[in-house]
């Protein structure tokens, strides 16, 4: 009987936590490739999770609506994440995903707002479902606010205002990069059915970005385009604001927190992550800030570009060890003809991991 009554109060807590307070309701939409086959190209939970969690905080209604319905993929690699716990056991979100509904199903309800969750499996079925192609139709001939983040754009791609334009035509408009899809989905490329920021061009979309693995939100009239995962929680506050309804302050993810400060350290001055790290270091993810400073210096093209990615690279590997992010920092000091620094940081990588065997090239150094 004990035990039964903590389940109750448990589940009584949760309800009143999340509970709406408004009558505003939205649909968050998302990918069912995982079902096809390959059930790593899906939808990306993490975008799914910080949506929801921003969304009902602020008092809005959701389903789920995938374009077949039913069950999807849920997988279980982030689960050491604390907001995708949250996610998990504090909202009633894995019941939905159990059993979304179906694009066809959503059609007759009632909506104020549209999100669309990205994922490499966007790419795959959004914009081809003819379902999932008429629920968009409906919200856009609508005149609805309608967000997509990442490869969620894509599902946009084919949608045609009453004029027989396209919608997205003079609009200015986000998504995964062709620079972010070459550094992080090559293993896909071959089988994507179109490149993402290349469709959004040619059908007419002012394309708007950040740089790689950086948060940017595009916001034209109603519609609300993100670049990646990073930029994913701020898109759905955009949403609450294009919804009529004052954003709820709420603490950044610590994902999001780390990208944001990069972001600021690129305008500010890389001094900035001694700063946030010093002051608040558990605020921020050391993982994610490292595979912005190793990927960073490589992706940039202007020769001023580099200079500042080396810099911020440079800070972080204060902060962070690990053999292949020193040498690649080596690499970089050599690449700009600063061989002293190249030397101190082999000294130093040679001291933390004297196990590393090192190419030719550096061992020479």
């Amino acid at each position: 009987m004990k035990n039964i009554f903590h389940t109750l109060l448990i589940l009584f807590l949760i309800s009143v936590s999340f509970a709406a307070v408004s009558d505003t309701r939205v649909a968050l939409l998302i990918s069912g490739y995982g079902n096809e086959g390959d059930g790593s190209i899906s939808y990306d939970l993490e975008e799914l999770a910080q949506t929801y969690l921003v969304l009902v905080n602020n008092g809005i209604s959701l389903d789920i609506v995938s374009p077949k319905g039913g069950a999807v993929p849920v997988h279980k690699k982030k689960d050491d994440l604390e907001y995708i716990q949250q996610f998990k056991q504090q909202t009633p979100a894995l019941s939905q995903l159990a059993d979304t509904l179906s694009a066809k199903q959503a059609l007759s309800q009632e909506y104020d707002g549209l999100m669309v969750i990205g994922g490499d499996g966007a790419m795959f079925d959004l914009p081809f479902d003819k379902n999932t192609q008429a629920l968009l139709t409906q919200f856009v001939h609508q005149n609805k606010p309608i967000a997509a983040v990442c490869h969620g754009p894509a599902a946009l791609l084919n949608i045609k205002q009453t004029s027989g334009e396209y919608f997205i035509k003079g609009k200015r408009v986000n998504s995964f990069t062709l620079k972010e899809e070459h550094a992080f989905s090559a293993e896909l490329l071959d089988k994507f059915p179109f490149m993402l920021q290349t469709e959004l061009v040619t059908r007419g979309a002012i394309f708007q970005s950040n740089a790689p693995m950086l948060p940017f939100v595009a916001e034209d009239g109603l519609l609300i385009t993100a670049q990646n995962p990073m930029s994913v929680a701020k898109a759905a506050d955009a949403l609450v604001v294009k919804l009529g309804l004052t954003p709820k302050a709420r603490t950044l993810y610590r994902d999001e927190a780390t990208f944001q400060l990069i972001s600021r350290a690129r305008t500010e001055g890389a001094f900035i992550i001694d700063i946030a790290l010093a002051s608040a270091k558990e605020s921020y993810n050391l993982n994610y800030m490292a595979l912005y400073g190793f990927y960073a210096y490589q992706l940039a093209d202007m020769p001023e570009q580099k200079l500042v990615e080396l810099e911020i690279m440079a800070r972080i590997g204060k902060q962070f060890s690990h053999p292949k992010y020193s040498m690649a920092l080596i690499n970089a000091y050599l690449d700009q003809g600063f061989i002293e620094q190249a030397k101190s940081e082999k000294k130093l990588l040679m001291k933390q991991f004297p196990e590393t065997e090192l190419p030719k090239e550096l061992a020479q150094l």
